[in-house]
């Protein structure tokens, strides 16, 4: 399906070459193929997809980023249309019931529905006394979810439009971008309970209230508000699909093709030199490995026309990296029961304990309960991940070791790490206990050492407000016919990466494309 840089692949004419296989990138790839262009997509690791990829070992297979996502089983959703647009409608979707997330805070549960009316009447009833202040909050997730369009929009548009009528279409955004998540809740109540259910998903995004920009957060809500699926078949059916529209106009996915640098000849994007010495050219060039990588790894500084995002990416952190515990059962899903939602489990809190600082202790994830074709593709077996946020400074004294050789500390840590993440999920069902047939722990070094971000950071750059002021996260660089793409340059997550490409591929194209995939006139 994928191929080899070999010497029938052509090393120049192509239209677009892609640098990166992750969901922003194949999205941007898919359109410009079914728009005509000829387009290579060039992955350094030797799995497509990026965090959506998945990984085996024996007889079991874990996703290592798509836990679940949002709208899809709406068909006439933006995420639906454009889903089916860069999959050609070969990528299906099992919606995962009611409740799709459950948070454990204090010793209670508490439970995500896939209904805003219903959802809005059950935290009332569990927050009685707070339901002006959980209305208002619902009230303003949606009006900063729905100015997230022109948000995104404006970056599309050239230069001097964008000048011209910017800041009228970004400025209801920006009301809430520049404020952080616990400031605008404190505004509504001082219930710091009801502040830690409403934040139970700030994993997703990989920052506490006090931390993350308000417009992540409520985008997030926004996305899940009718509730979750997950891709049947798993997680890499995202990018199997996906390659599958690339190469059905053209185009061609090589793995093991690591770039080293762009290559830049009259201030223009000519093509890319990769790390075995070999060029190869294209009229422009896309980057969807993120916005710190691209312009400290690829470019040199005297190729920016004296603009300097170094600096400002001093500003914006990378974000949080995590800790994972995969567990592989020798028991199907139906024989143990288990179920199709997520825990968020806050008990007991990690950070320093004071309000606004709390962080999820266990996401607990069952992908094999999820997906309705694993019981016929993995026969007797089932799957759980086990997830907590770690900082790259906590493993950062391993960092110049080797994958798998990293010593006997480190592997002390994950241990530790292990039993942690056991004793949650044993005390949530006991039933699994005895059935472990499988279980490793992975740590931001292994991410970093697969998906080549220097701290193993999995959301990019960190959601904070300063990191929504950046204006110059957008698919158009200062080098002509060099773009970004990415969930850099709109958020965390596979729909923001997904609709990332589709902004880059309508810079390029000089189309609305979102709009064209709405209305049925996209190519």
């Amino acid at each position: 399906m994928y191929k080899r840089l070999n010497d029938e692949l052509p090393r120049d004419g192509w239209d677009a070459l892609m640098i990166g296989s992750g969901p922003g990138s194949l999205s941007c790839a898919a359109a410009l193929a079914r728009a005509g262009q000829r387009v290579l997509v060039l992955e350094k690791h030797y799995e497509p997809g990026g965090f959506s990829h998945t990984f085996k070992r024996k007889s079991f297979e874990w996703d290592v980023g798509v836990h679940y996502i949002g709208a899809v089983h709406r068909e006439w959703s933006v995420e639906r249309k454009t889903f089916d647009y860069v999959s050609n409608e070969k990528l299906k979707w099992a919606f995962m019931d009611s409740p799709y997330d459950r948070a454990e805070v204090e010793g209670k549960f508490y439970d995500f529905i896939p209904n805003e009316k219903e959802q809005i009447e059950l935290w009332v009833s569990n927050f009685p006394e707070e339901e002006e202040a959980i209305r208002k909050y619902w009230a303003m997730v949606r009006e900063c979810a729905s100015s997230s369009g022109k948000f995104f929009a404006e970056k599309v548009l050239p230069p001097l439009l964008s000048k011209t009528i910017g800041r009228f279409m970004t400025s209801t955004f920006r009301k809430y971008s520049d404020r952080t998540t616990y400031d605008v809740l404190r505004e509504l109540t001082d219930n710091e309970t009801l502040i830690t259910v409403l934040c139970a998903q700030c994993g997703d995004y990989g920052l506490p209230p006090k931390d993350s920009s308000f417009a992540i957060h409520a985008m997030l809500v926004n996305h899940y508000r009718s509730g979750a699926n997950y891709p049947i078949g798993g997680a890499a059916k995202i990018g199997e699909t996906i390659i599958g529209t690339i190469e059905a106009h053209n185009g061609a996915v090589v793995l093991r093709s690591g770039v080293e640098s762009l290559l830049i000849e009259n201030k223009r994007a000519v093509g890319v030199r990769l790390e075995s010495g070999e060029e190869i050219r294209a009229k422009r060039v896309i980057s969807g490995i993120g916005a710190r990588n691209t312009y400290t790894h690829l470019l040199p500084q005297e190729t920016l026309n004296g603009f300097n995002p170094v600096n400002d990416l001093k500003t914006v952190p990378p974000s949080t990296g995590h800790m994972c515990l995969y567990v592989g059962l020798n028991k199907s899903d139906a024989e143990l029961d288990l179920p199709k939602y997520n825990y968020w489990c806050y008990d007991p809190y990690t950070g320093d304990g004071t309000p606004g600082s709390r962080m999820p202790t266990v996401y607990i994830s069952f992908p094999s309960a999820k997906d309705p074709s694993w019981s016929e593709t993995h026969p007797n077996t089932s799957t759980i991940q086990c997830i907590g946020l770690c900082n790259f400074d906590e493993v950062e004294q391993w960092a110049g070791t080797r994958w798998k050789k990293r010593g006997d500390d480190y592997e002390a840590l994950k241990e530790a790490f292990k039993e942690k993440m056991c004793e949650t999920l044993f005390r949530l069902h006991p039933e699994c206990k005895e059935h472990v047939a499988w279980a490793e722990v992975s740590s931001p070094l292994s991410t970093a050492h697969f998906s080549f971000y220097d701290q193993g950071e999995i959301y990019g750059l960190s959601h904070t407000p300063e990191r929504f002021k950046l204006d110059w996260l957008r698919p158009r660089t200062p080098i002509k016919e060099f773009y970004l793409t990415g969930q850099d340059i709109c958020s965390a997550g596979v729909v923001p990466a997904l609709v990332s490409g589709l902004m880059t591929a309508s810079a390029i194209l000089k189309t609305n494309l979102i709009k064209d995939i709405m209305k049925g006139n996209a190519p």
